[in-house]
Protein backbone atom coordinates (compact mmCIF):
# COMPACT_ATOMS: atom_id res chain seq x y z
CA UNK A 1 0.00 0.00 0.00
CA UNK A 2 2.67 2.21 1.03
CA UNK A 3 4.51 1.72 -2.42
CA UNK A 4 1.46 2.43 -4.05
CA UNK A 5 1.05 5.43 -2.42
CA UNK A 6 4.57 6.25 -2.99
CA UNK A 7 3.94 5.73 -6.56
CA UNK A 8 0.71 7.95 -6.79
CA UNK A 9 2.84 11.04 -5.19
CA UNK A 10 5.67 10.54 -7.49
CA UNK A 11 3.86 10.22 -10.75
CA UNK A 12 1.77 13.76 -9.39
CA UNK A 13 4.71 15.42 -8.91
CA UNK A 14 6.45 14.72 -12.45
CA UNK A 15 3.02 15.95 -14.26
CA UNK A 16 2.90 19.13 -11.97
CA UNK A 17 6.50 19.81 -13.26
CA UNK A 18 5.93 18.69 -16.48
CA UNK A 19 2.68 20.96 -16.53
CA UNK A 20 4.65 23.88 -15.25
CA UNK A 21 6.91 23.24 -17.81
CA UNK A 22 4.54 23.54 -20.35
CA UNK A 23 3.29 27.36 -19.06
CA UNK A 24 4.03 30.30 -21.09
CA UNK A 25 3.27 34.10 -21.11
CA UNK A 26 3.37 35.99 -23.93
CA UNK A 27 2.77 39.24 -25.44
CA UNK A 28 2.32 40.21 -29.28
CA UNK A 29 1.17 42.25 -31.89
CA UNK A 30 -1.64 41.79 -34.28
CA UNK A 31 -3.70 43.63 -37.13
CA UNK A 32 -7.45 42.19 -38.78
CA UNK A 33 -8.52 43.12 -42.08
CA UNK A 34 -12.13 43.17 -41.68
CA UNK A 35 -15.83 43.44 -43.53
CA UNK A 36 -17.86 44.66 -40.98
CA UNK A 37 -21.87 45.15 -41.44
CA UNK A 38 -24.44 46.69 -39.54
CA UNK A 39 -27.85 45.33 -39.56
CA UNK A 40 -31.59 46.87 -39.28
CA UNK A 41 -30.26 50.60 -39.95
CA UNK A 42 -32.72 52.76 -40.50
CA UNK A 43 -32.00 55.65 -42.26
CA UNK A 44 -33.15 57.56 -39.94
CA UNK A 45 -37.22 57.36 -41.43
CA UNK A 46 -36.34 58.61 -44.66
CA UNK A 47 -38.61 58.14 -47.55
CA UNK A 48 -36.32 55.32 -48.69
CA UNK A 49 -34.03 52.29 -47.80
CA UNK A 50 -30.93 52.36 -48.93
CA UNK A 51 -28.92 49.07 -50.20
CA UNK A 52 -25.96 48.22 -48.36
CA UNK A 53 -22.44 47.96 -49.73
CA UNK A 54 -19.17 45.65 -49.05
CA UNK A 55 -17.35 48.11 -46.46
CA UNK A 56 -14.08 47.38 -45.58
CA UNK A 57 -12.46 48.26 -41.55
CA UNK A 58 -9.86 47.15 -39.95
CA UNK A 59 -7.99 46.74 -36.48
CA UNK A 60 -4.96 46.58 -34.51
CA UNK A 61 -4.06 45.21 -30.91
CA UNK A 62 -1.38 44.95 -28.37
CA UNK A 63 -2.02 41.30 -26.84
CA UNK A 64 -0.92 39.12 -23.99
CA UNK A 65 -1.71 35.55 -23.75
CA UNK A 66 -1.20 32.96 -20.81
CA UNK A 67 -0.90 29.13 -21.55
CA UNK A 68 -1.89 27.30 -18.62
CA UNK A 69 -0.85 24.07 -20.11
CA UNK A 70 0.47 22.44 -23.85
CA UNK A 71 -3.40 23.17 -24.72
CA UNK A 72 -5.30 25.59 -22.96
CA UNK A 73 -4.82 29.42 -22.28
CA UNK A 74 -6.46 32.96 -22.18
CA UNK A 75 -5.80 35.75 -24.21
CA UNK A 76 -6.21 39.66 -23.80
CA UNK A 77 -6.04 42.38 -26.12
CA UNK A 78 -6.19 45.99 -26.11
CA UNK A 79 -6.70 47.86 -29.91
CA UNK A 80 -8.23 50.27 -32.01
CA UNK A 81 -11.28 49.06 -34.36
CA UNK A 82 -12.81 50.76 -37.31
CA UNK A 83 -16.19 49.31 -38.01
CA UNK A 84 -19.11 50.80 -39.68
CA UNK A 85 -21.31 50.59 -43.08
CA UNK A 86 -21.53 52.03 -46.58
CA UNK A 87 -25.01 51.87 -48.07
CA UNK A 88 -25.52 53.14 -51.90
CA UNK A 89 -28.95 53.60 -53.74
CA UNK A 90 -30.29 54.80 -57.08
CA UNK A 91 -33.93 56.83 -56.34
CA UNK A 92 -35.90 59.66 -56.26
CA UNK A 93 -36.90 61.84 -53.38
CA UNK A 94 -40.67 62.86 -51.87
CA UNK A 95 -40.45 66.37 -54.17
CA UNK A 96 -37.95 64.96 -57.00
CA UNK A 97 -39.02 64.32 -60.53
CA UNK A 98 -35.67 62.27 -61.68
CA UNK A 99 -33.42 59.32 -59.70
CA UNK A 100 -30.47 60.24 -58.13
CA UNK A 101 -27.43 58.56 -56.74
CA UNK A 102 -27.27 58.46 -53.32
CA UNK A 103 -24.66 57.53 -51.08
CA UNK A 104 -24.08 57.26 -47.18
CA UNK A 105 -20.42 56.06 -45.21
CA UNK A 106 -20.81 55.58 -41.44
CA UNK A 107 -17.30 55.31 -39.66
CA UNK A 108 -17.61 53.76 -35.93
CA UNK A 109 -14.23 53.79 -33.80
CA UNK A 110 -13.84 52.05 -31.15
CA UNK A 111 -11.52 50.83 -28.39
CA UNK A 112 -12.10 47.24 -28.00
CA UNK A 113 -10.97 44.87 -25.35
CA UNK A 114 -11.39 40.87 -26.06
CA UNK A 115 -10.83 38.71 -23.18
CA UNK A 116 -11.08 34.76 -24.91
CA UNK A 117 -10.41 31.62 -23.99
CA UNK A 118 -7.86 29.64 -26.16
CA UNK A 119 -7.74 25.75 -26.71
CA UNK A 120 -4.74 24.37 -29.37
CA UNK A 121 -3.52 21.61 -30.58
CA UNK A 122 0.58 20.42 -29.32
CA UNK A 123 2.32 20.45 -32.60
CA UNK A 124 6.07 21.47 -32.02
CA UNK A 125 5.75 23.77 -34.88
CA UNK A 126 2.14 24.16 -36.45
CA UNK A 127 -0.21 24.40 -33.57
CA UNK A 128 -4.21 25.00 -34.28
CA UNK A 129 -5.99 26.87 -32.21
CA UNK A 130 -10.02 27.88 -31.43
CA UNK A 131 -10.60 30.95 -28.96
CA UNK A 132 -13.52 32.67 -28.52
CA UNK A 133 -14.66 35.00 -25.62
CA UNK A 134 -16.42 38.65 -25.15
CA UNK A 135 -15.35 41.12 -26.74
CA UNK A 136 -16.17 45.12 -25.11
CA UNK A 137 -16.14 47.73 -27.78
CA UNK A 138 -16.07 51.26 -26.48
CA UNK A 139 -17.21 53.96 -29.24
CA UNK A 140 -14.51 56.59 -29.51
CA UNK A 141 -16.47 58.52 -32.10
CA UNK A 142 -18.87 58.07 -35.21
CA UNK A 143 -18.80 59.94 -38.90
CA UNK A 144 -20.96 59.54 -41.81
CA UNK A 145 -20.40 61.21 -45.43
CA UNK A 146 -23.55 60.87 -47.15
CA UNK A 147 -24.08 62.29 -50.72
CA UNK A 148 -26.55 62.81 -53.49
CA UNK A 149 -25.08 62.78 -56.91
CA UNK A 150 -21.32 63.55 -55.38
CA UNK A 151 -22.35 66.52 -53.74
CA UNK A 152 -23.04 66.50 -49.82
CA UNK A 153 -26.99 65.82 -49.32
CA UNK A 154 -27.97 67.50 -46.03
CA UNK A 155 -31.56 68.31 -44.52
CA UNK A 156 -31.71 70.83 -41.58
CA UNK A 157 -34.81 70.42 -39.79
CA UNK A 158 -35.82 66.74 -40.96
CA UNK A 159 -38.75 65.25 -38.56
CA UNK A 160 -39.64 61.61 -39.38
CA UNK A 161 -42.66 59.87 -39.08
CA UNK A 162 -44.13 58.81 -35.77
CA UNK A 163 -40.92 60.65 -33.78
CA UNK A 164 -41.94 62.64 -30.48
CA UNK A 165 -38.48 63.78 -30.12
CA UNK A 166 -36.35 66.39 -31.64
CA UNK A 167 -35.88 67.09 -35.45
CA UNK A 168 -32.50 66.07 -36.96
CA UNK A 169 -29.83 66.88 -39.41
CA UNK A 170 -30.32 64.33 -41.98
CA UNK A 171 -26.57 64.97 -43.57
CA UNK A 172 -24.64 65.75 -40.41
CA UNK A 173 -21.21 64.44 -40.45
CA UNK A 174 -20.74 63.64 -36.59
CA UNK A 175 -23.00 61.93 -35.44
CA UNK A 176 -21.43 60.08 -31.95
CA UNK A 177 -24.46 61.02 -30.12
CA UNK A 178 -26.44 59.03 -32.22
CA UNK A 179 -24.80 55.77 -31.40
CA UNK A 180 -24.50 53.83 -27.72
CA UNK A 181 -20.73 54.07 -25.58
CA UNK A 182 -20.90 50.48 -25.61
CA UNK A 183 -21.13 47.29 -27.14
CA UNK A 184 -20.58 43.63 -26.40
CA UNK A 185 -19.68 41.19 -28.75
CA UNK A 186 -19.47 37.49 -29.41
CA UNK A 187 -15.95 36.85 -30.97
CA UNK A 188 -14.79 33.76 -32.44
CA UNK A 189 -11.10 32.72 -33.84
CA UNK A 190 -9.14 29.67 -35.52
CA UNK A 191 -6.28 29.76 -37.12
CA UNK A 192 -3.18 28.17 -36.29
CA UNK A 193 0.38 29.23 -34.43
CA UNK A 194 3.37 29.09 -36.41
CA UNK A 195 6.58 28.84 -34.41
CA UNK A 196 9.66 30.57 -35.93
CA UNK A 197 12.38 30.51 -33.30
CA UNK A 198 12.14 29.58 -29.49
CA UNK A 199 10.53 32.71 -28.12
CA UNK A 200 9.31 33.57 -30.86
CA UNK A 201 5.73 32.70 -32.98
CA UNK A 202 3.51 34.24 -35.71
CA UNK A 203 -0.45 33.41 -36.00
CA UNK A 204 -2.64 33.66 -38.70
CA UNK A 205 -6.59 32.89 -38.51
CA UNK A 206 -9.96 33.86 -39.23
CA UNK A 207 -11.97 36.04 -36.58
CA UNK A 208 -15.53 36.47 -36.53
CA UNK A 209 -17.47 38.65 -33.89
CA UNK A 210 -21.26 39.40 -34.02
CA UNK A 211 -22.74 42.44 -31.72
CA UNK A 212 -24.78 41.22 -28.99
CA UNK A 213 -26.07 45.27 -27.89
CA UNK A 214 -28.64 47.44 -30.05
CA UNK A 215 -25.56 50.03 -31.00
CA UNK A 216 -28.53 52.83 -31.79
CA UNK A 217 -28.33 55.48 -28.95
CA UNK A 218 -31.78 55.64 -26.17
CA UNK A 219 -32.79 58.55 -27.84
CA UNK A 220 -32.38 57.42 -31.67
CA UNK A 221 -34.85 54.48 -31.75
CA UNK A 222 -36.18 55.85 -34.78
CA UNK A 223 -38.88 53.49 -36.87
CA UNK A 224 -38.17 53.03 -40.43
CA UNK A 225 -39.81 53.99 -43.70
CA UNK A 226 -42.53 50.43 -42.85
CA UNK A 227 -43.15 52.41 -39.09
CA UNK A 228 -41.12 49.45 -37.12
CA UNK A 229 -38.15 50.13 -35.05
CA UNK A 230 -35.14 47.46 -35.76
CA UNK A 231 -32.41 47.42 -33.30
CA UNK A 232 -28.85 47.90 -35.20
CA UNK A 233 -25.89 45.36 -34.27
CA UNK A 234 -22.40 45.42 -35.25
CA UNK A 235 -21.49 42.15 -37.79
CA UNK A 236 -17.65 41.40 -38.64
CA UNK A 237 -15.21 38.63 -39.96
CA UNK A 238 -11.83 39.20 -41.14
CA UNK A 239 -8.26 37.90 -41.45
CA UNK A 240 -5.98 38.60 -38.65
CA UNK A 241 -1.66 38.35 -38.25
CA UNK A 242 0.29 38.54 -35.23
CA UNK A 243 3.58 38.40 -33.78
CA UNK A 244 4.28 36.99 -30.43
CA UNK A 245 7.09 37.08 -28.04
CA UNK A 246 7.28 33.86 -25.17
CA UNK A 247 8.43 34.36 -21.67
CA UNK A 248 8.20 30.59 -20.42
CA UNK A 249 7.57 30.40 -16.81
CA UNK A 250 9.10 26.81 -16.94
CA UNK A 251 12.50 25.10 -18.28
CA UNK A 252 11.69 22.48 -20.96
Amino acid sequence: MKKTISALIIAFLFSSVSLMAQKQLYFGLAGTGLSSIVTNQNNYGLWFEMDYKVTFGGSGNVTAGFDFNKHAGLKLEIGFAKLGQKYADHTKGPNDSVYSDYTRNVKLNYLQIPLLFKYRTGGEVVRFYLMAGPQFNFLLSATQQYLKDDEIFDIKDYKPENWDKMSIQIGQEKITERYSSLDIMGRLDLGTDIQVASNLFLNVGLTLAYGLLDINGADWHIKDHTGNYNPSHNIYGGLNFGINYVLPLGSK
